[in-house]
């Protein structure tokens, strides 16, 4: 005798739903960050990791390599990762300052001189504006005034 439509679906859900389960705690496994919550006096104790404290007693010319290429990469591209611009590239308005950017530098002269990448300037200059992402905190414009007086 076959079971009824009814609790034929009803096992259908129940699988359905350890498979979506089982589907969960697999993404949940394949994250590529962890979040470690930690107290203030775990922050504070010794390092007791040998590798981490070897680092920690390393100069910092130990740790970070000389290569600094500035705005521009060796094959002409922006060097988003350059500390003179990343500021930028973060901000409220980094999209558009990278498409600003990434279009002037794969542009010709010749195609600058005509106008080629004015739209995504402007683009970047309008979110600059609208969003004050420069702007100065009323604490930097005080200390401008008394830098000026």
């Amino acid at each position: 005798m076959l079971p009824s439509i009814s609790k034929f679906f009803s096992i259908l859900k129940i699988a359905n739903s350890h498979n979506q389960a089982d589907q969960n705690e697999e993404n949940k496994n394949k994250s590529k960050e962890k979040v470690i919550f930690i107290t203030k006096k775990e922050f504070f104790e010794p390092i007791t990791d040998e590798y981490v404290n070897s680092i920690s007693k390393m100069s910092p010319e130990e740790i970070y390599d000389n290569y600094n290429p500035g705005p521009t990469n060796p094959d002409g591209s922006v060097n988003f990762e350059c500390h003179c611009v990343s500021h930028i590239v973060a901000s409220p308005c980094g999209y558009d300052f990278r498409k600003a950017m990434t279009c002037q530098k794969s542009a010709s002269e010749k195609e600058l001189e005509e106008g080629a990448c004015g739209e995504e300037f402007m683009k970047f200059l309008e979110c600059v504006m609208s969003t004050g992402c420069f702007r100065r905190t009323p604490e930097e414009e005080l200390n401008s005034k008394k830098d000026i007086d």
